[in-house]
């Protein structure tokens, strides 16, 4: 591997970097960067991308954030800097040699600031004085934007241009953006608030297995699912990033992927975003039921919809519920309102054959779908959550509708999409399609076994591959997302050893390979870009597939799947309905301990432990 990890569940280091080439996006509510940073002929190289969603560009579509390539700061004229060393802890830190002068480069966003900071560290060792290169402005960009003239900027408070021997000088560059009636944006003390907001999302949910590096992946994917939120005029959102996704929500990465995860954390601005994420889409849902729109756009006040209904209602009302049953707070009248529309939404795209009908999936006709598996396999799961909720909220009757109409919507998933495809027993995943596709895992993931195992070996024997799961069986293409609910299905049907080496093959890949540390969106779509849902689509791992976690009407339960590598596992301070709790799986037995120690339940591992968190 050409990564190792330095410290355990914080930082990860190389300096096996000759003619390699890696970036890394880092974000905060009012921007984002992706450093990008190799060694050639052992020197040192470094380009910034920086994006501030805030600032709009004309037309205002997805893509208009306002952005900005530039180089990082040159320090010396003539020397080259050689590459030493690189490390990941939140910061992205390069060590460089030029003329005797060691150099530290310490890359981060501001927390909440438009700045992108790159905090160079210098140590003459040379014995001599040398020159540097310190300019203290440079003008990156300026335009005209949606509601101004926008410039891009680098500042630094800068000193003599020589560095004495033995001298060590610290010197801070600021990439920033700002209108031009403001004035440039500053801070103080930018380092340790970015190191403070990285602790505290390193914190939560923490992991213990006694596995470095699932811990550490886990560790990490906490970080970028957590970090990518934005602030718009409609409050914090959280976005994918990526380059191209700012300032916007779907229902796939947003409702569906993120929203259940954090819910989990109790963290307030995931919890915000979460929020926003639902109440942005309110405005769209209409007395004709004409369907939402894939994503809300432009920081709330527009929309896309080129690939016309994906199933989003469903997305929509899968990730909410499990948001409300999670937290432990019911909806409000407005909230209540909006699931249930998604839920009659969902209700009338039901057909004859009692499969739920989009025109496409959320992989957007990139491979062929139509009526497809994966939207009644979310209904179905939607169904399910949003009846556990009714009935919390008093109310029944409608909850007994969409338990009938969920065991319809099995039986026709059964019926339409069961079927031998190359001597599996398995699905098709749209009326025609003849080759085994990942997100055939989905009725396995939703708790549907009827096909599980050999849909499980089609998948293994045909679609798995050294770098991850392709998605169809005669594509190159490749999503993280849909291998890690392939993983976190197999944990669920009980296939936890080959679930376990997927997963430590896909983390070992992803955290110390060749392209870190996290997982990926596609490949080769935009050359597997760093997605924040991915990473809470890793994290759900644990939740979802290694603790099992589910919902009842009376509060949760936990029916652990850990495989032999994994003696036990502990899992601190996580919200279910309401409270947090640690959870302790050993071979013999599982525990749920609320946070303050007054309510401990206790079972034996491989039973399910239900836990009343009623009144809680």
């Amino acid at each position: 591997m050409r990564w190792s990890i330095e410290q355990n569940k914080r930082r990860i280091c190389s300096e096996n970097f000759e003619n390699h080439s890696d970036d890394v996006e880092m974000s905060g509510e009012r921007v984002s960067a992706v450093v990008a940073y190799g060694a050639d002929k052992g020197g040192f190289h470094c380009d910034l991308l920086l994006v501030y969603p805030w600032v709009r560009l004309q037309p205002d579509v997805t893509q208009s954030s306002y952005q900005v390539r530039c180089p990082c700061a040159q320090l010396f004229a003539e020397e080259r800097e050689k590459f030493l060393r690189v490390s990941f802890d939140g910061t992205l830190s390069v060590l460089t040699e030029a003329g005797g002068v060691r150099t530290e480069r310490i890359f981060y966003p501001s927390v909440t600031e438009p700045i992108f900071y790159e905090l160079v560290r210098l140590h003459n060792k040379s014995g001599q004085p040398i020159k540097i290169l310190l300019d203290g402005y440079k003008k990156l960009d300026g335009r005209i934007a949606c509601e101004g003239y926008v410039y891009a900027e680098r500042t630094a408070e800068t000193g003599a241009d020589v560095l004495a021997p033995g001298e060590r000088r610290e010197v801070c560059f600021r990439y920033t953006a700002r209108f031009s009636d403001q004035a440039i944006p500053h801070e103080k003390n930018s380092l340790k608030k970015r190191r403070e907001r990285v602790a505290c999302l390193f914190s939560q949910c923490d992991l213990e297995t006694g596995n470095n590096v699932f811990d550490t992946m886990y560790t990490f994917a906490k970080l970028r699912a957590g970090e990518s939120i934005f602030r718009t005029k409609k409050g914090l959102v959280h976005s994918p990033g990526g380059t191209n996704y700012y300032a916007a929500v779907w229902c796939n990465d947003q409702c569906e992927y993120a929203t259940p995860w954090f819910a989990f954390t109790g963290d307030k601005k995931e919890k915000q975003a979460a929020k926003n994420a639902m109440h942005w889409y309110r405005p769209f849902m209409n007395d004709e039921y004409v369907p939402i729109p894939s994503s809300i756009i432009s920081e709330g006040t527009d929309y896309w919809n080129d690939r016309r209904d994906r199933g989003d209602a469903a997305m929509y009302l899968y990730g909410n519920s499990r948001f409300f049953l999670t937290t432990g707070e019911m909806p409000t009248e407005e909230e209540s309102w909006m699931l249930d529309w998604c839920a009659e939404y969902t209700l009338r795209q039901i057909d004859e054959h009692h499969v739920v009908v989009s025109d496409t999936d959320e992989l957007e006709f990139r491979l062929s779908s139509g009526v497809n598996l994966a939207t009644s396999c979310i209904a179905y799961g939607a169904f399910g959550l949003y009846a556990c909720l009714l009935r919390k909220a008093g109310k029944a009757e409608r909850a007994s509708l969409f338990e009938e109409k969920r065991k319809e919507i099995r039986l026709g998933i059964e019926e339409w999409f069961g079927a031998e495809i190359e001597g599996y027993h398995t699905y098709a995943y749209h009326k025609g399609c003849e080759e085994i596709r990942a997100w055939n895992c989905l009725p396995a993931f939703m708790g549907i076994m009827d096909r599980a195992e050999e849909t499980a070996d089609s998948i293994r024997d045909r679609l798995w591959k050294e770098d991850g799961c392709r998605s169809g069986e005669h594509e190159e293409i490749l999503w993280d997302r849909s291998a890690l609910y392939g993983i976190a299905s197999l944990f669920r049907q009980g296939r936890r050893e080959e679930a376990w080496q997927h997963l430590i093959g896909l983390s070992t890949s992803r955290l110390l390979g060749e392209r870190v540390p996290y997982a990926v969106e596609a490949y080769p779509e935009f050359n597997m870009r760093h997605l924040s849902a991915e990473s809470a689509l890793y994290c759900r791992i644990v939740t979802d597939g290694l603790l099992n976690i589910s919902f009842t009407d009376s509060g949760f339960s936990v029916d652990p799947r850990l495989p032999e590598a994994l003696p036990s596992l502990r899992l601190n301070r996580i919200l279910l309905c309401g409270t947090f709790w640690n959870i302790e799986v050993s071979k013999e037995r599982v525990s749920a301990f609320s946070e303050d120690g007054k309510r401990v339940f206790e079972g034996r591992t491989g039973t399910p432990l239900h836990v009343c968190a009623q009144g809680h």
